[in-house]
């Protein structure tokens, strides 16, 4: 009988195969005694290993550099440098000397003692780092049972769907190149470095399914769906056959808009113009939301160019190229970028100096931007001189009050005359816009529009917020609505603000690609939505089965 089991999608796409699982070969590993005769031979060995697992990891990091880019290269720097790291070799020699236990214990209780810590944080992108830690354990592991070469089994045939506790990001570099169609994990989450990866190499990719290692046995049939965060052991025939043709859909899909793109406004039954734009996370993505339609990018989410670089921040010529690039391959359409957001469950160990009892309401988006103005204002700086050439945007996140967004133009001036002053030419007047996803700035839309060059509705946090309702947490998710009347009148007040002050109005949550709520936001009199890339074309199709007055009717029910 199939098994289905939820997690989170972290790479789109339908991945159909059977169970291949990557480490079930790894031999237990237990304190054994070592005598005094053969500790320097332990010591040796640990030595060993970790040269050749750093001439791996730079073959990898080469790897990536050439087939992906510059930006993610650095994802494989955090191991580079504990390998680089002279405490680590203290610490792990120390062990097998006062210890008297093997080089394989004390790797696995130095590295286990630090990813034990990260695990403990109350911060979900520290504990993903946990996975670089593993990653680099297991490759030490492994080496340490080869010496001659690395010995992450490689499937012979396939297709294969990877599944594991927990994959790190050289792993899955190395699957992916072995023809590894799909990853499947217990942990993790969407700013992991794997999911980055995963999203970069075009690998459909789950995680955050809990037990699935302890279930799946190798060569279990599976299907994996990245795009709804579902995995399917033992699918029945009915199943296969439904994922295969969703596959075939995709990538019939996927050739329609490459051939034929459509770069033109949606239109209702009833001839209203809808400006659709693109949600992206990389600017690799700007091919693919050019080639589904998109006319420009309505929210680009810088936080993974920070990601990207962890440990290191990006410097100032980072940003401006990273920018530059994305804005270019959509011109002449403008490209919205939103200014750091990590905060919540995503900020980062290098920009928080103190623990938060509640993060998800404390530093987070323009607040932990005001709060780092080291972080803050080389992205200023990179964003004011990427904006002379193309159609650039700005956008803040986490908005609650206007002295939020004079602070930040007062900063925006500054940089700028600071590098005019140092002979760059720069854009001051860049639109600077606001996302809404508080109640509270909702419902003060028109006090924050009268700053603000434009306003998007981030409908996710919203309403998350505005129903205290984690739509992540199983057990509440069900109360997830957005077409929940507080929600709807939240909105309203958006819209309404933007029309009165005659500033351009978007929503780029997922409510944006939903069909049932498209024709609410429609009925609102939004008019500029910006949804995933490859949910474009469904929702330029549902546009047009949409008639405007009909929906305007619909959301006046809705609302009482």
């Amino acid at each position: 009988m199939e098994r289905r089991l939820h997690g989170l999608g972290v790479a789109p796409g339908i991945a159909i195969g059977a169970v291949y699982l990557p480490h079930a070969e790894e031999a237990p590993v237990v304190p054994e005694a070592v005598p005094p005769e053969r500790l320097d031979a332990e010591v040796a060995a640990f030595r060993s290993a970790r040269l050749r697992a750093r001439e791996e990891l730079a073959a990898l990091r080469a790897r990536l550099l050439e087939e992906i880019g510059e930006r993610f290269g650095g994802i494989l720097d955090a191991q580079l440098l504990i390998l680089d790291d002279p405490a680590f070799d203290a610490e792990v020699v120390h062990r097998i000397r006062i210890g008297r236990v093997s080089a394989r214990w004390s790797i696995r209780s130095v590295l286990g003692d630090h990813a034990r810590r990260l695990s403990a944080v109350d911060d979900l992108y520290l504990r993903e780092r946990g996975l670089d830690l593993e990653d680099l354990r297991c490759r030490l592991q492994r080496l340490l049972r080869d010496p001659v070469g690395y010995g992450l089994r490689r499937p012979s045939d396939g297709p294969w769907v990877a599944v594991a506790h927990g994959l790190g990001p050289s792993d899955a570099v190395d699957l992916a190149r072995h023809g590894v169609v799909g990853l499947a994990t217990d942990v993790g989450g969407r700013t992991s470095h794997t999911a980055i990866l995963a999203q970069a190499l075009g690998v459909p990719a789950v995680a955050g399914l809990r037990d699935i290692s302890q279930v799946a046995r190798a060569g279990d049939a599976v299907v994996l769906d990245g795009e709804q965060g579902e995995v399917v052991l033992w699918p029945a025939e009915a199943t296969i056959e439904a994922a295969t043709a969703r596959r075939a859909a995709w990538a019939e899909r996927e050739a329609r808009a490459a051939a034929t793109p459509t770069v033109t406004p949606a239109r209702t039954a009833d001839g209203a113009t809808i400006v659709l734009r693109a949600n992206v996370e990389f600017p690799e993505e700007a091919g693919v939301a050019r080639s589904f339609g998109a006319q420009g990018i309505g929210l680009y989410r810088s936080e993974f160019l920070f990601l990207t670089r962890s440990p290191e921040l990006p410097t100032e010529e980072e940003h401006r190229t990273n920018y530059l690039a994305l804005a270019r391959a959509l011109a002449p359409h403008p490209v919205v970028v939103r200014t750091l957001d990590l905060g919540g469950e995503k900020y980062f160990h290098d920009v928080l100096d103190r623990a938060e009892g509640n993060p998800v309401l404390g530093l987070r988006g323009v607040r932990l931007c005001l709060h780092r103005p080291d972080v803050f204002r080389p992205q200023i700086r990179g964003l004011l001189r990427a904006a002379v050439e193309p159609n650039l945007r700005v956008m803040l996140p986490f908005v609650t009050a206007p002295e939020e967004i004079r602070e930040v133009r007062r900063m925006w001036h500054e940089e700028a005359t600071r590098l005019r002053a140092e002979g760059h030419a720069v854009r001051e007047d860049t639109p600077l816009g606001v996302m809404v996803e508080v109640p509270a700035a909702a419902i003060a839309a028109d006090i924050l529009a009268r700053e603000a060059d434009f306003l998007s509705v981030g409908t996710n946090d919203l309403i998350q917020y505005a129903l205290a309702v984690d739509r992540g947490n199983e057990t509440v998710n069900y109360l997830y609505r957005p077409d929940h009347p507080g929600v709807l009148r939240l909105v309203r007040c958006v819209v309404e603000a933007a029309g009165r002050r005659g500033i351009p109005l978007s929503v780029c949550g997922e409510m944006a690609a939903d069909p049932a709520g498209l024709p609410l936001l429609i009925g609102l009199g939004v008019r500029e939505l910006s949804v995933q890339p490859r949910s474009l074309l469904d929702v330029r199709e549902s546009v047009a089965r949409i008639d405007s007055v009909a929906a305007e009717r619909a959301v006046e029910h809705a609302l009482a």
